[in-house]
């Protein structure tokens, strides 16, 4: 599971990473808040049905951008399908004389009839945490861009109808291509909330919808006119006494929990099935997984949290299958040491942009503090019961 979602957290918005972080998380574009990873694991608390609840979920997945609409060089590295959100990592060109080339993280969220408030906490979050804005051309239903010089990166903002896409990269690549690659996931969420079905790729009647990995390589058609916006998914609680593990306030701030089962996190990227494998090892599947996620929903509060847990396997050792599987994201190149943080020794990684991960178990628990403020650790572990 890549670890966005997660998604980048220069945003200064809930970390956009996917679940488990940069497995649940790269949460989480410089999570998200690069995570992501992840990624935000769930959006709102509607209480909508499961038929509506399915539609927002459906109009996220179908947003992956089309490759051929991607500038020059560039290609989807991973994605992440969650309940209502989408995380993209795209690689571009391999400059001459270098070994690696440069990254954009992209996270797409279903917010339903809070999507406008949804967008403007992303940009008021991301100034408010030190960025300063950019001027970027229109996208979208509302756009807006911001700079981080804290976290060396631009992030473009755009809201389509229920959808708002966070898309970041350092800022070591070029503003127009990023606004290329911005202009790409727009139009990707405009045929996404079209009442038409989209082209299929497998050969199928006009009538069929391609899965979301098929559809990312299927080219836009015309774009019809937008259907009725679907309703937000529900909040997860697949394990409510595992939330009640992370702390409710942190430094003040209302913490948001959320959880799921390791079905829904877990995917066909490498570090999922890293993760996979390992559980596999243990005598257990992705089905055994619990996950916890909390977050401050302003994104005042540059923290997110996670609990790993199955019945049978110890805290430590589930630790240390989830650092092992996020070591095998090449695309992020992400490091390891150890840490003693408040008497706790803890497995730190870190990335080239966003925040570092924070990880330890006890006997039944692993517990990941994602952050890009490391004083923030020591008062959470203090909280963590």
């Amino acid at each position: 599971m890549s670890r966005r979602d997660r998604e980048l957290v220069e945003s200064g918005a809930p970390y956009r990473r996917t679940v488990v972080v940069a497995a649940v998380l790269s949460v989480v574009a410089i999570l998200v808040a690069v995570g992501a990873v992840a990624v935000v694991l769930f959006r709102g608390s509607d209480t909508s049905s499961q038929a509506d609840a399915k539609a927002c979920r459906t109009v996220t997945w179908y947003a992956v951008p089309s490759v051929s609409s991607l500038p020059a060089g560039w290609a989807i590295a991973s994605t992440r399908f969650l309940v209502d959100v989408l995380t993209t990592t795209l690689a571009g060109p391999t400059p001459s004389g270098s070994t690696q080339g440069p990254t954009a993280f992209i996270s797409i969220s279903c917010y339903g009839t809070d999507a406008q408030l949804a967008f403007a906490r992303d940009r008021d979050s991301a100034v408010g945490a030190g960025s300063t804005d950019l001027s970027v051309p229109q996208l979208g239903d509302e756009s807006a861009a911001v700079t981080s010089t804290r976290t060396v990166s631009n992030t473009i903002f755009v809201r389509r109808g229920i959808l708002v896409a966070d898309i970041t990269a350092p800022t070591t690549v070029d503003q127009a291509i990023l606004q290329s690659v911005a202009g790409a996931v727009d139009a990707a969420m405009v045929q996404a909330l079209s009442a038409s079905p989209r082209p299929s790729s497998t050969g199928a009647s006009p009538g069929a919808v391609a899965s979301p990995a098929a559809a990312a390589s299927v080219e836009p058609s015309a774009i019809p006119s937008l259907g009725p916006s679907p309703s937000p998914a529900p909040v997860s609680h697949v394990a409510p006494d595992l939330e009640a593990l992370l702390p409710k306030t942190v430094e003040g701030a209302a913490m948001t929990s959320q959880s799921v089962s390791g079905t829904a996190a877990l995917g066909t990227d490498a570090t999922s099935q890293s993760l996979i494998s390992s559980l596999g090892k243990l005598g257990k599947t992705a089905a055994d997984l619990e996950i916890a996620e909390s977050h401050d929903v302003t994104g005042a509060l540059q923290v997110r949290l996670f609990a790993f847990r199955v019945n049978g396997v110890s805290g430590i050792d589930l630790a240390a299958a989830v650092v092992t599987s996020w070591m095998t994201n090449t695309t992020q190149t992400p490091t390891r040491s150890t840490v003693t943080i408040a008497g706790h020794k803890l497995t730190k990684v870190g990335y080239p942009q966003g925040p570092a991960d924070y990880v330890y178990g006890n006997a039944s628990v692993a517990f990941d503090v994602e952050t890009t403020d490391e004083t923030l650790v020591a008062k959470v572990l203090a909280l963590i019961k």
